[in-house]
């Protein structure tokens, strides 16, 4: 089981990357991710002159980014600068290193959506692994307010599902929202006035539908609402997250009505620079997958050891025993102040700090 291991960071070094970096800080202190840096140079943008300036200048500016998460103590597998078109690198990138979650700007304040081509939308259609294109401008790190938009569909129950555990990993307040398409049988049926009473009938079925979709979901102790909205789908979930403030918009990435297209596809490419929060957009890999009953069993027989290790004295095994633990569950308690004891004991004290400092965090809240 893998919860963001690994994060691939793709920047611009533009302003949005300061908004990126918090993010990314955020994410790898709750998850103790690994972070791959990821600069791309277009060389259809400039000369081989120019191009040689560009690396050198983005050598300096990597070499600083590296500099400052590291002060967070965020873990830096690779810092690389390539060359070529920025959504393909990023995608292959991505592949290469097996990455949990892409992370990248977006917005009119990133070159990653200028009018040609905006790269965070390509990513978004193309890569495989969720990706997490934060909105700049805005306190998001912390996720207190999640949107999941549903439309009833198996892949938006897989973007709810994701929804759920970020939110408990955060302690936010989820709301869940679906929208009413106008369907083109309402319409016609409205405009020749030969089906009285369509638009309520298709409303009363929708309404259905989403309670019956929300029926077996375990929400367990979730913080969370639900709403149903009538309109143009796109529009609608981005109503809905400037009305309740949401930081970030977790949603599957197709569905019974495109969903996801509709608000990074071409029709609406521009969508995504007005989106009034971050997208995270989830395909065939889960950004927080679920404890199965054997890493529940692996888990305690870890834990036992890592406690007796503790115990006797022998704290680097102990301190293997615990990082095992994590790497099934970062959220870990026990795991984390154990780790932190024993990174305690053999005199590792920016460890010991690190690891106290998120247990801390789970203790008293992630606010």
């Amino acid at each position: 089981m893998r919860m963001l291991q690994s994060v691939l960071f793709a920047t611009d070094f533009l302003p949005a990357t300061a908004d990126v970096q918090r993010v990314a800080t955020r994410l790898a202190t709750v998850f103790d991710s690994h972070v791959t840096l990821l600069h791309v140079l277009d060389p259809s943008l400039t000369s081989p002159d120019g191009l040689l300036h560009q690396r050198e200048h983005a050598a300096v500016c990597m070499r600083e980014l590296a500099e400052q998460l590291a002060l967070y103590k965020v873990m830096i597998d690779e810092s690389a600068i390539a060359v070529g078109s920025p959504a393909d690198v990023i995608v292959r990138k991505a592949q290469e290193i097996d990455a949990d979650l892409v992370l990248l700007g977006a917005g009119g304040a990133s070159r990653f959506d200028r009018p040609a081509g905006p790269t965070a939308e390509a990513v978004l259609q193309h890569a495989v692994q969720p990706v997490l294109a934060v909105r700049p401008g805005a306190p998001q790190a912390e996720f207190h307010r999640i949107l999941c938009p549903v439309d009833q569909s198996a892949v938006s129950q897989r973007g709810l599902q994701n929804a759920i555990r970020l939110a408990r990993a955060f302690q936010s307040h989820l709301v869940i929202v679906s929208v009413v398409p106008r369907a083109g049988w309402v319409a016609s049926a409205l405009e020749t006035g030969k089906l009285k009473g369509a638009t309520d009938e298709h409303e009363r079925q929708w309404h259905e539908e989403f309670d019956q979709f929300l029926e077996n979901v375990a929400f367990d102790n979730t913080s969370w609402e639900k709403e149903i909205r009538i309109g143009v789908p796109h529009q609608e979930i981005a109503a809905a997250a400037r009305d309740h403030r949401a930081d970030v918009i977790v949603m599957g990435a197709t569905g019974r009505t495109g969903l996801a297209r509709m608000l990074i596809g071409s029709v609406t490419r521009r969508m995504l620079q007005h989106l009034p929060c971050s997208l995270l957009t989830v395909k065939g890999a889960d950004v927080v997958e679920e404890l199965s009953e054997g890493d529940v069993r692996t888990i305690n027989l870890l834990m036992g050891e890592g406690r007796e290790m503790l115990a006797a004295g022998c704290h680097a095994q102990a301190a293997g025993k615990f990082r095992q633990v994590l790497a099934h569950n970062p959220f870990h308690l026990k795991a984390l102040e154990g780790l932190a004891q024993a990174y305690s004991k053999l005199d590792r004290a920016e460890e010991a700090i690190h690891y106290q400092h998120r247990a801390n965090l789970l203790r008293h809240g992630l606010r």
